[in-house]
C-alpha cells in the first residue's frame, strides 16, 4: 500500500527537508516523519518527499509518500475501518514534533512518486517593509525603499524555459539547471511584497536567489537589463551571487496528474 501525505512546516530549526551531515542544526523534516512512522509501527519506514527544501525554508504544501509492503497497513489506520485514515493523521501528529503538521493522508496508486509525478511546484517569498517581531521568522523586513515596478518587470522576464544557472547554487546531483517557469509574479499589499512562482522543476537555491537579485534591481544596484542578461547568459560567476534569506520563502503547493485525485496548487488542503 502506498500513501500520500500532504505537510507543513516552519523551516526555522531544520536543517532543510533532507539530513544534511554537516549541518549545524542537524534535524531535518524526513528525518523526524520516519522517526514518528518507527515509534508507531516499529519498523523502518522510508518517507520519499516531493523536493529539497533548504534549511530555514517553510512549507505549507510539501507532499511525500511512504509504502507499507504487502498491504499490511494496520487495520486500525486503513480506509473505510474504525478509525481509517484520519486516525493514522491524529497518530503522526501526536508523534511529530510541534513545528511540523501532517495535514492530510490519501492512499494513491502505485506507481506514484511524490517527486517524479509532480507536474508543478509553487513557492512564494514575502518581503515586509518594515521592522517585524511576530513575523520575522516567516518574512524578509527590507528598510530601504523597493521600486516594485521594477521587481514586476523582472518577474515578467522569467516566463518559459530557461537556465538558471545564474541563479541557483552549484550542486551535484542535478544534470542541468534549465526550468521552464509557468508564471512569476510580485504584488503590493499594504507594507508586503510577496513574489509567488510556478515553475515544472527547482534547482537548489532558485528562488532565493532570483528574489535576492531582484531586490537589487528594485533597490537600483542593478538594472533590469543586467538582471535580463543573466537570465538569457548564464554565467557560473554571478551564480547565487545576491541570494534572499530562507526564512521567506514557502513551499505553498505542488500540482499532480488528475488521475491521482490529490491536492493542488496554491492550497494547503483539498478533499478528494
Amino acid at each position: 500500500m502506498k500513501l500520500a501525505l500532504l505537510i507543513e512546516y516552519d523551516g526555522t530549526k531544520f536543517a532543510g527537508w533532507q539530513t544534511q551531515g554537516d549541518h549545524p542544526l542537524g534535524r531535518s523534516i524526513q528525518a523526524e516523519i520516519e522517526r514518528a512512522f518507527h515509534q508507531l509501527f516499529a519498523r523502518t519506514i522510508t518517507v520519499f518527499g516531493a523536493g529539497r527544501t533548504d534549511a530555514g525554508v517553510h512549507a505549507r504544501g510539501m507532499v511525500a509518500h511512504v509504502e507499507f509492503p504487502d498491504d499490511d497497513l494496520p487495520l486500525l489506520f486503513k480506509e473505510g475501518a474504525g478509525g481509517g485514515l484520519p486516525k493514522l493523521i491524529m497518530a503522526l501528529n501526536a508523534t511529530t514534533p510541534k513545528d511540523i503538521a501532517i495535514l492530510d493522508i490519501h492512499s494513491v496508486a502505485e506507481d506514484f512518486h511524490a517527486r517524479h509525478s509532480a507536474l508543478m511546484r509553487e513557492y512564494r517569498y514575502t518581503i515586509k517593509r518594515d521592522r517585524t517581531a511576530i513575523d520575522r521568522n516567516v518574512v524578509w523586513a527590507i528598510r530601504r525603499d523597493v521600486d516594485i515596478a521594477k521587481l514586476q518587470a523582472c518577474a515578467g522576464l522569467l516566463t518559459g524555459e530557461h537556465d538558471f544557472t545564474s541563479f541557483s547554487k552549484r550542486t551535484s546531483d542535478v544534470k542541468h539547471y534549465r526550468c521552464i517557469v509557468q508564471d512569476a509574479y510580485w504584488e503590493s499589499q499594504e507594507k508586503n511584497f510577496t513574489f509567488t512562482i510556478h515553475a515544472n522543476r527547482f534547482v537548489r537555491g532558485m528562488v532565493r536567489a532570483l528574489v535576492g537579485a531582484m531586490v537589487q534591481v528594485g533597490q537600483s544596484a542593478l538594472t533590469v537589463d543586467e538582471f535580463e542578461k543573466l537570465l538569457h547568459s548564464p554565467q557560473e560567476l554571478w551564480r547565487a551571487k545576491y541570494i534572499a534569506p530562507a526564512h521567506g520563502l514557502v513551499l505553498e503547493g505542488i500540482e499532480y496528474p488528475e488521475r491521482f485525485r490529490l491536492w493542488g496548487l496554491g492550497s494547503s488542503k483539498h478533499s478528494l
